[in-house]
């Protein structure tokens, strides 16, 4: 057998595992009791807006939860970092928000700049959107440059599974895969600071070290968040960010 045909049949195993997982994971969050995942989401977003790694982030970027693919709520998170500072408050940090919005089946991603809540709006399933009227900040191609220019510190993740390595199982569309990818593979190239990559998490999403397998073109995440605490796993998130 060559080499070519041991990689694919490798590959072949490694993606064969993560449909197995996927159908374990789905089957599970699908059979959560919806008031212990709204408590999970709840201790999830006040443990991140307590977070000083979050509080002293000028620039990040968000995702915008789906509750009908169970994904972490981030509703409250997003309000709170689109709502203007009180009067007098001079310790709360404004905040510039970048958040995803899948372009095609292509795994092509574009990230939007937005400022208000109102830039978002509700469709017909009750899942939120940008408005159409949206121009992109960036893409996929440019993204490393405009991270670098933006300063991003800090990358709010989300995905169907992690292991406490820092594995992290999408749902196969390869999406956040390739966005960041390109971007780490540009930034060690440019020598840029990365952002710290924290996936947000329900209990039953976390598994044992390694138990996700991963291909090259897979991207480790530096911490999670669930309703038990932080997890940092990297060397990034215990020294960057007081952890």
């Amino acid at each position: 057998m060559s080499n070519n045909d041991q990689e694919a049949d490798n590959l072949e195993s490694v993606f064969k595992q993560k449909r197995i997982i996927r159908s374990s994971v789905r089957q599970t969050l699908k059979s959560m009791d919806p008031s212990l995942r709204y408590q999970e989401d709840d201790i999830i977003q006040s443990i991140v807006l307590e977070a000083p790694w979050f509080k002293s982030s000028k620039r990040l970027c968000a995702y915008i939860s789906c509750s009908a693919l169970r994904e972490v709520d981030t509703s409250k998170l997003l309000s709170q970092i689109l709502s203007p500072a009180p009067d007098g408050n001079k310790l709360q940090i404004a905040k510039k928000l970048y958040v995803p919005r899948v372009e095609d089946k292509n795994s092509n991603m574009r990230m939007f700049n937005i400022s208000r809540i109102d830039d978002l709006v509700a469709n017909s399933m009750n899942i939120w959107n940008l408005l159409q009227c949206f121009c992109p900040v960036f893409c996929s191609v440019s993204l490393s440059f405009l991270f670098a220019f933006f300063n991003i510190l800090l990358a709010m993740l989300l995905g169907l599974a992690f292991d406490r390595s820092g594995r992290r199982l999408g749902r196969g569309g390869g999406y956040y895969d390739t966005f960041l990818k390109n971007y780490k593979e540009l930034a060690k190239e440019k020598n840029w600071r990365l952002p710290l990559f924290v996936a947000l998490s329900y209990s039953v999403q976390i598994m044992d070290e390694e138990v996700i397998p991963v291909t090259p073109n897979d991207v480790l995440v530096d911490a999670l968040v669930s309703p038990t605490g932080v997890i940092p796993i990297t060397s990034a998130a215990l020294g960057r960010y007081y952890f």
